[in-house]
C-alpha cells in the first residue's frame, strides 16, 4: 500500500528526462581516462546544475588498464587463426608472442565461483605448468590468478556463445596497494567464441595441439573523474544512504550502464525537488574505474571519505543495468536482514503479488564498502531463462547477449521497463531513507551465521577443529535479536526522535561489525581480493585441514592461524551482541516517555 507522501513522489516520475539522459550517454565511448567519460560527467553536472543538485566533483589518477590487440594461432597438428580479443590488465606478450602447448582444463562446477580454493589444484591436476589453458568459461580474475600461481605461460576463455565480450582479469580491487601489486597478472588472456573453442576442443582429443598467443594491454595512470550529488535530510542531515552506479562503460554501453546513469540522475532531480520529505540524506555517486579499474572509483571514495561513511553511511545501493529490453524478471533483496522490506517495497511499487528474493551479498558491482560495515540492499531486473535476448553466463545488461559488446545500444533499452525499474529504486530510497526503525533484522543474519559455521564444520571433522564455540556465539546472537525484534513492536509509531535515532545508531553500529564479518575477510582497512568471497571468510581455510596430516607442519600453522581467526570472529559476535542488549535497553528506557 502506498502513502500519500509515496504517490506524490512516484507520479513525479519523468521517464522522458530519464529517457532523454539515455539518448546522449550512449552517444559516447565512455572508456575511464578518455574524452568520453570526461563528457560524461561534464553532462550529469551540467544537468544537476540546472535541477540545482548540490554536488561534489573530484579528480585523482587510477591504474587504468585498456586491452589494445590480441591473436591467437595454432601452429599444429593445422596452422590456423582464431579470432580473440586480451582483457583490461592482462600481461602483454612481447611482439612475436609466446608459443606453448594448449591443455584443456575441466573446471568442475562447483570450481565455476568463489575464490581460488581448489583451483589452482585443478590446474596442476591438469599439467598446466609451462603451457596455456584453455577454459571453457567467460575470462574471471580468479580463474587467471590461479593459472598464474599453478604455472601457466597464459589463458584462453571460451565465451558462452559467438560473442566477445570486454573484460578485466586482475584480482585486485581499486588501485593497487604495495602489497597487492604483486597480483597484476603476469600472463596473458585471451577470450575466443564459443563455437572457435569447440573446434579447438575437437583437435585436443586427438591430440597434442601448439599455438602461439599475442596480447597487448594498455596499462597506465589516468586522471579520472567522479560526481557526487549530496541530497540532505530535514531530521538527520548527516545520514545517508548512498546510491551509485558506473559511468565508464565498453562501447556506448546502453543498458550496462547508461540507464543506470540516467535513473540515478531522475533520482537526483526528484529527492532534491521532494527533499522536504526525506528524514535521512541521500548521495548519488557516478563511478569511474568500473571496468578497466576494477571498482577503482568507488575504492577510492571508500578510501578517502572512511570516516564520512564510517560514521553517517547507514545502506547502499548499486544501480547497474535497469530498463532492459525483455528484462520482466524482477527481483531484490539485501544484507542484515533487510530482504523482507525490500520485497514489499518491490511489490508495493510494481503491484506485482511475488517478486523473487536473494542475499545479494555480491562481490562486483562497486560494492566497496562491505569491508567498512555497510550493507547493501539491490533491485535488480532480468531476461528471463529461456529468452532468446539472454546470453551465457552474463554479468550485467539483464543477462543480455550483448552485454560489454558493441551490440548495446540504444535499442536494448527499453523506456516503458525504465519506467518500473525507477519507481521501484525510487520507493526503495524514500522508505529506507523515512523509516522509523531502520530495516534490519539481525535474527536473520545470525541465521545466516550459524549455517555457514555449520557447513564448514561439515567440511572439517569435529576431532580435527572445532567450531563449537562460533556456533554457540550465533545462538547468542539470534537469542538476543529475536529478543530486539520483540522490543522493537512497540516501537513502531513511537514519535520520540531522539530514542529513534539513539536506536538507530545501535543499529547502525552492529550492522557495521556483522556486515564486515559475514563478507570480508580484510576487513574495514583493506580491501579484499576481486573474486567472490565465502561466508565468514576468516574461517573458510579451515576445510583445508580434511586434507592435511595434522602431525604435519604445514597443518600445524594453519590449526593456530584458525584458532586466531576463531578468536576474532567469536569477539566481534560478542560485541554486536552487547550492542544488541543495548537497544533493548534504550527501547525500554523510561527517560524517552
Amino acid at each position: 500500500m502506498l502513502t500519500k507522501k509515496e504517490n506524490e513522489l512516484l507520479s513525479d516520475i519523468s521517464i522522458n528526462e530519464a529517457w532523454r539522459h539515455v539518448l546522449y550517454l550512449s552517444t559516447l565511448n565512455k572508456t575511464s581516462g578518455t574524452e568520453g567519460e570526461q563528457k560524461a560527467h561534464k553532462y550529469v553536472q551540467a544537468r544537476l546544475q540546472e535541477y540545482g543538485v548540490p554536488f561534489e566533483t573530484y579528480e585523482f589518477d587510477s591504474l587504468i588498464s585498456h586491452p589494445k590487440e590480441a591473436s591467437l594461432k595454432v601452429v599444429s597438428p593445422v596452422v590456423s587463426d582464431v579470432n580473440c580479443i586480451t582483457h583490461a590488465f592482462s600481461a602483454s606478450t612481447i611482439a612475436e608472442g609466446i608459443e606453448a602447448d594448449l591443455i584443456f582444463v575441466p573446471l568442475p562446477q562447483e570450481k565455476l565461483f568463489g575464490g581460488i580454493e581448489g583451483l589452482v589444484e585443478e590446474y596442476k591436476k591438469a599439467g598446466i605448468e609451462g603451457n596455456v589453458t584453455l577454459v571453457f568459461r567467460l575470462a574471471r580474475p580468479a580463474f587467471l590468478w590461479a593459472a598464474q600461481q599453478a604455472g601457466a605461460l597464459g589463458q584462453v576463455h571460451v565465451s558462452g556463445e559467438d560473442m566477445l565480450h570486454e573484460l578485466i582479469v586482475t584480482t585486485i580491487w581499486g588501485t593497487p596497494t604495495s602489497e597487492s601489486a604483486e597480483r597484476i597478472p603476469k600472463i596473458p588472456a585471451v577470450s575466443i567464441r564459443k563455437s572457435d573453442g569447440e573446434q579447438l576442443l575437437q583437435l585436443l582429443q586427438k591430440g597434442k595441439v601448439r599455438i602461439r598467443l599475442y596480447a597487448r594491454a594498455d596499462t597506465n595512470w589516468r586522471r579520472i573523474p567522479l560526481t557526487v550529488a549530496k541530497i540532505d535530510g530535514i531530521e538527520e542531515p548527516q545520514k545517508f544512504m548512498l546510491i551509485h552506479g558506473h559511468m565508464d562503460s565498453w562501447y556506448g554501453g546502453a543498458t550496462d550502464n547508461c540507464t543506470g546513469n540516467a535513473t540515478c540522475l531522475e533520482l537526483a532531480r526528484l529527492l532534491w525537488k521532494h527533499r522536504g520529505k526525506l528524514k535521512r540524506g541521500v548521495r548519488i555517486a557516478w563511478w569511474p574505474g568500473h571496468s578497466t579499474g576494477r571498482y577503482s572509483g568507488s575504492t577510492w571514495y571508500a578510501d578517502n571519505f572512511f570516516e564520512d561513511l564510517n560514521r553517517n553511511c547507514y545502506l547502499s545501493m548499486n544501480i547497474d543495468s535497469p530498463g532492459v529490453r525483455g528484462a520482466t524478471e524482477v527481483s531484490g533483496g539485501g544484507l542484515m536482514g533487510t530482504s523482507a522490506f525490500v520485497a514489499k517495497t518491490l511489490r508495493d511499487a510494481t503491484g506485482l503479488k511475488e517478486v523473487i528474493v536473494r542475499s545479494y551479498a555480491m562481490r562486483s558491482s562497486d560494492q566497496s564498502f562491505y569491508g567498512i560495515g555497510i550493507p547493501s540492499i539491490a533491485i535488480n531486473s532480468e531476461i528471463p531463462e529461456g529468452s532468446p535476448l539472454r546470453g551465457t553466463w552474463i554479468g550485467g545488461s539483464g543477462g543480455g547477449w550483448w552485454w560489454h559488446t558493441e551490440n548495446d545500444t540504444i535499442d536494448k533499452a527499453d523506456k516503458r521497463i525504465l519506467l518500473r525499474d525507477l519507481r521501484m529504486e525510487t520507493l526503495v530510497i524514500l522508505r529506507s531513507a523515512n523509516c522509523n526503525i531502520l530495516p534490519f533484522d539481525f535474527s536473520i543474519v545470525a541465521e545466516e551465521y550459524r549455517k555457514a559455521i555449520i557447513e564448514l564444520q561439515t567440511k572439517v571433522p569435529v576431532e580435527t577443529f572445532k567450531l563449537d564455540s562460533v556456533i554457540n556465539k550465533t545462538k547468542d546472537l539470534k537469542t538476543i535479536s529475536d529478543a530486539l525484534n520483540s522490543a522493537l513492536t512497540s516501537l513502531k509509531s513511537d514519535k520520540n526522535k531522539e530514542k529513534m535515532q539513539r536506536l538507530n545508531e545501535l543499529l547502525i553500529k552492529t550492522s557495521r561489525i556483522l556486515t564486515s564479518t559475514l563478507y570480508t575477510y580484510m576487513g574495514k582497512y583493506e580491501h579484499d581480493p576481486a573474486y567472490d568471497m565465502p561466508l565468514i571468510p576468516a574461517l573458510a581455510r579451515v576445510t583445508q585441514l580434511a586434507r592435511m596430516s595434522l602431525q604435519s607442519t604445514e597443518a600445524r600453522f594453519l590449526v593456530t592461524e584458525m584458532t586466531r581467526q576463531m578468536n576474532k570472529v567469536n569477539d566481534q559476535i560478542d560485541a554486536a551482541v552487547e550492542l544488541v542488549d543495548t537497544a533493548i535497553e534504550v527501547v525500554k528506557e523510561k527517560k524517552y516517555h
